[in-house]
């Protein structure tokens, strides 16, 4: 089985993972974690830096503006500081909210630069996501100021470390800070392969440029159905109830042209793309099946297992179950359980499961 895959913008890339590396995944109709909150005090990040972006090789990413994490520093044996800064206009970023998709890649970002920085990990090593979960904590320190947003990020991560003391992996938990106030907590797994492991497990995928490449050109939904603007960032064809009418699907819209989600060559399904599909399709099914308007909508938690790659060589259906109103008593608002499943050829490639919240 595999999984999403972070690899180095600057190397050809072939991918992969070994047999028993992902996550078992959670059943569709368990709950959202509850990760423990961090800390209920507004972080003062002592020590770092908002000056500049770190090299982009650090956090895998090919272009500059595709970078957000601006400094680090380690706090305790396996604990991290992150900094980052978000900008205030971004492709991804459309609404009156910083981006629930940016806010991932944030996250993504400062455990690919902790790994590297702090924990020795060469730069040729691909990061594979098995699983991944962000509650929100609150809209208010989300909503889009006068200035761009400085980030702060702690990492408390538990490292997996071979014979040799090598690091293979770490789970971690943490939370995000947003100009000081408590915005997102979650907790996820990062499990490390070699370049050369990486190459031979992905060695025989088609990747885009390959003259045996050949998919649908799907139509994508309009952006208003699925609460986006811009018609670049929608990634998934119209929804349509079959039969049960709680249930929802839509083909995935894959443009490898697109320069957040593919910022350099992949042979995968990134795991950002798929998590926003899925936030997608869980506003447009909410909004219809409630009668709501979806830009009024936002993400209160996500969890995500990804069980295998997601391959851009075939179709991928997503199918979208939605649960009753129940109330959040943190949020003090009303929120709708979504379970989403990306499907290939019959199989379940990637389990998510989201609240979807009314904010105001």
């Amino acid at each position: 089985m595999s999984v999403p895959t972070s690899v180095p913008a600057s190397h050809e890339v072939t991918t992969a993972t070994a047999e028993g590396l992902a996550a078992p995944r959670p059943e569709l109709g368990s709950a959202v974690p509850v990760v423990p909150r961090v800390t209920d005090q507004p972080v003062a990040p002592e020590g770092l830096s908002y000056e500049s972006t770190v090299p982009r090789a650090l956090v895998h990413r090919s272009s500059v503006s595709e970078v957000f994490v601006t400094d680090s520093r380690q706090t305790g044996e396996d604990s991290f500081a992150v900094a980052a800064q978000l900008p205030r206009g971004h492709l991804i970023g459309e609404g009156p909210l910083y981006d629930f998709t940016l806010l991932l890649e944030v996250v993504r970002q400062a455990g690919v630069l902790a790994a590297h920085r702090h924990l020795d990990v060469p730069l040729a090593s691909a990061f594979i996501l098995s699983d991944l979960s962000l509650r929100t904590m609150g809209f208010g320190p989300l909503r889009i100021g006068a200035r761009p947003a400085n980030v702060a990020v702690t990492l408390d991560a538990r490292p997996k470390r071979n014979r040799a003391g090598r690091v293979q992996g770490f789970s971690f938990t943490g939370d995000i800070h947003v100009d000081g106030e408590p915005a997102l907590i979650g907790q996820g797994g990062l499990l490390i392969v070699s370049k050369a492991a990486y190459r031979v497990l992905r060695s025989k995928r088609l990747v885009p440029d390959h003259p045996g490449w050949l998919l649908p050109r799907f139509t994508a939904a309009a952006p208003a159905a699925v609460g986006r603007r811009d018609e670049r960032n929608v990634f998934i064809t119209d929804p349509v109830s079959e039969s049960d009418h709680r249930e929802f699907f839509a083909q995935l819209v894959v443009d490898t042209s697109h320069p957040h989600m593919f910022d350099h060559p992949l042979d995968h399904v990134p795991g950002h793309l798929q998590v926003e599909a899925a936030r997608q399709l869980a506003i447009a099914s909410v909004a219809r099946l409630h009668g709501l308007d979806p830009y009024s909508l936002a993400i209160a938690s996500i969890t995500t297992s990804f069980t295998d790659y997601t391959e851009l060589d075939q179709i991928t259906r997503l199918r979208a179950t939605v649960d009753g109103l129940q109330w959040d008593e943190q949020l003090g608002i009303f929120t709708v359980p979504v379970a989403v499943e990306a499907l290939q050829e019959g199989r379940t490639t990637t389990a998510l499961r989201l609240e979807v919240a009314q904010w105001r």
